[in-house]
């Protein structure tokens, strides 16, 4: 009844890759246990949304084989971004239960699908200053039905049981920002894919501002427009519209994460914003102080995030 969890394990999919960490307890923080990557072909994630089910499930087969064909008795797993959409509502002060009922009403007003194909949760969540001594800010999470179902079938099929679906902004925030981030002070995470970029600004450990961007590492415009100064650019216009809609939130850090985190250009670019706001690659294995991590590997904030879910 008492005995301690042995192991923590989270499966993160993302753009172009999934990647699997499992963790055990260690004096003095974490030590990983196993972990895997997998490479997804061209086509099975599209513009941050998983597109074809049938080829993630194989590649999930092969990450299963990579892995001694186990996974661990339980594992927690995130979502592309566009099929986890997170949104900061405001709504009157009530219960949560209460609230969950009466956003049903609105959903379709914050979600690109209707209520009855979703599954959505909703959560409070501290801002800076109150909006007012009347409402209240809570975090709205939905999902098509047919993903969620989707991935649980995969699961079955592999034989893993899943203790928590969540989106990868949300893994990825608490990855990032490690077990330490209750301090008043705001950041922004950036986190750069191929195609496509995810920029959060948080505050508190939460994040208040989610966004996808269409610029990636490999982004290739014309006109000779640097795709890296359009991502800055992106920046520091979450920044404004973060001040604009919650008073008294500050951003002092800028955290770069994901495999692209060690482009030099990128870095570069980055730092021309250091005048204004403290610029780093997240150290997600440091923070939450996890032994054994993957030699020279970048891009595993989301994943660190998952496993240590149940831990933060």
């Amino acid at each position: 009844m008492f005995g301690r969890r042995k192991s923590y394990a989270g499966l993160s999919i993302e753009g172009g890759t999934i990647r699997y960490l499992e963790l055990v307890p260690a004096s003095r923080g974490f030590r990983v246990s196993r972990s895997a990557r997998v490479t997804l072909e061209e086509g099975v994630v599209v513009q941050d949304r998983i597109a074809n089910m049938e080829r993630l499930s194989s590649a999930i087969g092969s990450l299963r084989t990579k892995l001694g064909s186990k996974f661990a008795p339980a594992i927690t797993i995130c979502l592309p971004p566009q099929d986890a959409i997170i949104r900061i509502v405001e709504m009157p002060k009530m219960s949560v239960e209460d609230a969950r009922s009466a956003f049903g009403w609105d959903f379709e007003n914050y979600f690109p699908f209707p209520l009855k194909d979703a599954t959505f949760d909703i959560v409070p969540v501290e801002t800076p200053s109150p909006i007012s001594e009347v409402n209240m800010s809570m975090m709205v999470v939905a999902s098509r039905l047919t993903t969620v179902n989707g991935i649980l079938d995969i699961a079955s099929k592999e034989n893993a049981r899943v203790s928590a679906i969540e989106p990868f902004g949300n893994a990825l925030v608490r990855g990032a920002l490690g077990p330490n981030s209750g301090d008043e002070s705001g950041s922004l995470i950036l986190s750069v894919g191929d195609r496509s970029s995810q920029i959060i600004v948080t505050y508190r450990g939460n994040g208040l501002v989610y966004r996808t961007v269409f610029v990636g590492a490999l982004s290739e415009f014309q006109g000779g427009v640097s795709h890296f100064e359009m991502l800055i650019q992106e920046v520091r216009n979450s920044i404004t519209f973060g001040a604009s809609q919650y008073r008294g939130l500050s951003v002092k850090e800028i955290l770069l994460c994901s495999e692209h985190a060690d482009n030099q250009e990128l870095q570069d670019e980055l730092q021309s914003l250091s005048d204004e706001y403290a610029c780093s690659v997240a150290d997600s294995w440091g923070k939450w102080s996890i032994e054994g991590e993957p030699v020279g590997e970048y891009g595993w904030e989301a994943a660190i995030g998952l496993a240590v879910r149940d831990r933060s």
